[in-house]
């Protein structure tokens, strides 16, 4: 008897802390969406300026970087 009381007890102070804690990730992480979005932003920035000097230059890859 005792320990079914004290199995619900657990399992619904878990399932508890679960919820809470995951109030708070969600919280953490829309504070932290402009940033990460800012910087999402630039890598992809970055990346396409990548693309465009591989394609410009797709000869001198070739020679330094042969396959």
């Amino acid at each position: 008897m005792v320990t079914g009381i004290v199995l619900i007890v657990l399992l619904f102070a878990s399932a508890l802390g679960v919820a809470v804690a995951q109030q708070e990730l969600t919280a953490r992480l829309r504070a932290g969406a402009p940033t990460v979005k800012r910087w999402g932003g630039h890598v992809l920035i970055a990346v396409g300026l990548w693309l465009l000097a591989l394609a410009t230059f797709a000869g001198t890859f070739a020679r330094v970087f042969p396959v």
